[in-house]
């Protein structure tokens, strides 16, 4: 959940720190005081916003949600753990 959340971070960030970077080699390293004074955020912050959501609409689209079948969760049979997995009918294995 931290690497997700990380992700989106950097993705909302990512135009700001285009911006800055941009400014920076524009400007030269003289003048890094002043160069998110005059950025334009609320352009900024809206495409920042538009690359959150074209970040989880592809998140969306490549999840598996279709795996046609019937969860079984981990147990524990004769000592050994067997690992949850999908069974392809609606029975529960033996």
């Amino acid at each position: 959940m931290t690497r997700v959340m990380l992700v989106y971070t950097i993705l909302l960030l990512l135009p700001f720190i285009i911006f800055g970077g941009w400014r920076w080699i524009a400007k030269g390293a003289r003048g890094h005081k002043e160069i998110m004074n005059d950025a334009p955020i609320l352009m900024l912050l809206l495409l920042g916003i538009l690359l959150v959501g074209v970040g989880l609409f592809f998140l969306a689209s490549k999840e598996q949600t279709g795996v046609g079948g019937r969860y079984n969760p981990p147990v524990i049979k004769d000592g050994v753990i067997v690992p949850g997995h999908f069974t392809q009918s609606g029975k529960l294995p033996n």
